[in-house]
Order: structure tokens, then C-alpha cells, then sequence
């Protein structure tokens, strides 16, 4: 589990403003579905893209390895934090359709897919 500190570090640096990103581009789609089509296309927008931040936040809380620390520690760091990942997407997912009866599918993936473009552009990047 990440003390105060780490969690403080992690928050101030890009890990921060990618997920910042993804939050901006869930509210840019889902005000453009609010403007193009209704509001239920909107929330579904926004549910989207909010499985796309939430689960980058659970990679960011669950990727951590001490500065300095061996490659294999870091992989390994790596791959929990992919299946934290993997499971929170599915967890989240299967909640949207199990209680969000009347979710419009098309922007509600839009917005997921959009929110991972930004995650896979920011790493060319860092």
C-alpha cells in the first residue's frame, strides 16, 4: 500500500497530468454527445471515459516500485498492476451494463477508447 508521500509524488508528476487528460477528454465527449444527441448519451459518454481514468488510476496506485529498484521488481510491479487493471475494467464494465439499463453502447465506447488513445499518445511522449 502507498503512504502519503508516494501517493503525493505519484499525483505530482505525468502519471497526474495523463489521467488530468483522460478526465478533460471524458468531459469534452461527453458534452459533445450532450450537444449532438441527449443527456443519456452524454452519461454514457462519461461512464465510458470514467472506466478509462479509473482504471489508469488503479495502474498508477498499484505500479510502484522504490526508485533504484531491480528490473525484475518493476516487471513484476508491471504486470500486478496490468491485472489490477484488467479486472477493475471488467468489475466496471459489468456494472455499467448490469445497472445502466438504457446506456447507448456506441458513445459509451467512444469515449472509453478516446480515454485510451490518450494513455498510449502521453507514453510516446514521457
Amino acid at each position: 500500500m502507498l503512504g502519503f508521500e508516494e501517493v503525493g509524488a505519484l499525483m505530482d508528476s505525468a502519471v497526474r497530468r495523463i489521467i488530468l487528460i483522460q478526465l478533460a477528454v471524458t468531459a469534452a465527449m461527453a458534452l459533445l454527445m450532450l450537444a449532438y444527441l441527449n443527456a443519456v448519451a452524454a452519461a454514457s459518454a462519461f461512464v465510458g471515459g470514467a472506466v478509462g481514468f479509473l482504471t489508469s488510476l488503479v495502474y498508477a496506485k498499484k505500479m510502484f516500485a522504490p526508485l533504484g529498484s531491480e528490473p525484475k521488481t518493476i516487471i513484476v510491479a508491471h504486470y500486478r498492476a496490468e491485472a489490477y487493471k484488467l479486472v477493475f475494467t471488467i468489475l466496471l464494465f459489468s456494472l455499467v451494463f448490469t445497472q445502466f439499463k438504457e446506456v447507448h453502447v456506441l458513445p459509451l465506447f467512444m469515449a472509453y477508447i478516446a480515454t485510451l488513445m490518450v494513455y498510449w499518445v502521453a507514453l510516446i511522449f514521457v
